[in-house]
């Protein structure tokens, strides 16, 4: 019986390796983690499955208890001594395998709509993130690293253009441009005095999803908004300006052109990236 709760634990511990290297194998871990950590559930999941295949391969043999039984001759079991789990093996394998078989059938590996809203309709100010000191800013630099569209708009993604706020080089260069960009698209919750404004944002982890931020900006429309779903992806490009309220600097963008576009590569339709 020993041996069979022996093995049988040790399938617990096979599952927990597995599972972690499943998940890093695939694309979701993305979702959950950032790609630096990734590393760390190879070594949990590796870790996991040498621990459990070398238990299971040693489970039949018997070792020292390491008890002193002075110059009594036998063995633990001759002498009562207690080496059993309180945990039947069964009712632990059960608590493993059941919250596992339905956590992968039925998660959906994504942020919730009611989630992205609430993180998505604070504003939020780039002097709240802190960044190493980065190279001189100029036009020159911007056109020797960035692409640009077939109409002349630079292709910089969402967060490029936020953390120039605030930063009076970048804005001096990034303001007034034409530039292009891709994000999930939501009504402008906060600054609309007019009405025809939207709000673009994606959301950032610095480790986990549970640290999940929406980064936003403002999308500014000379007539009407236009008629797409909410939290839908889209491509924009317009003019780049900036306003200031309250001592905080915000990035805007006036529209030229939009356009719904299919969920990006890596991204998840309900918000987890990379």
């Amino acid at each position: 019986m020993k041996i069979l709760e022996r093995r049988v634990m040790s399938v617990v511990v096979l599952m927990i390796g597995a599972l972690l290297l499943y998940f890093y194998q695939h694309e979701k871990l993305n979702g959950y983690l950032k790609e630096k950590f990734h590393i760390y559930v190879l070594i949990g999941g590796l870790a996991a499955m040498v621990m459990a295949v070398f238990s299971i391969l040693t489970a039949g043999l018997e070792g020292d208890c390491g008890h002193d039984h002075g110059d009594d001759e036998g063995d633990c079991d001759a002498h009562d001594h207690d080496h059993g789990s309180d945990m039947n093996p069964f009712v632990a394998l059960m608590i493993v395998a059941l919250p596992m078989f339905f956590s992968l059938s039925w998660t959906t590996h994504g942020i919730s709509a009611a989630r992205q809203d609430a993180l998505s309709e604070k504003d939020v100010s780039s002097a709240d993130f802190t960044f190493n000191d980065l190279p001189p800013f100029t036009l020159e630099t911007l056109e020797k690293s960035t692409s640009k569209a077939p109409d002349g708009a630079f292709m910089l993604n969402i967060f490029e253009l936020f953390f120039t706020a605030g930063d009076t080089v970048q804005e001096k260069v990034i303001n007034g441009l034409y530039v292009e960009t891709e994000a999930k698209l939501r009504n402008e919750p906060n600054r609309n005095p007019d009405g025809n404004r939207m709000r673009l944002f994606r959301l950032m982890m610095t480790c986990c999803a549970a640290d999940a931020q929406a980064v936003p900006m403002t999308i500014e429309f000379e007539g009407e908004t236009p008629d797409i779903g909410h939290n839908s992806w889209v491509r924009v490009a317009g003019i780049m300006s900036y306003e200031r309220q309250d001592g905080v600097v915000y990035p805007m963008l006036k529209v030229k052109r939009i356009e719904e576009i299919p969920v990006p590569e890596g991204e998840w339709s309900e918000g987890l990236m990379k």
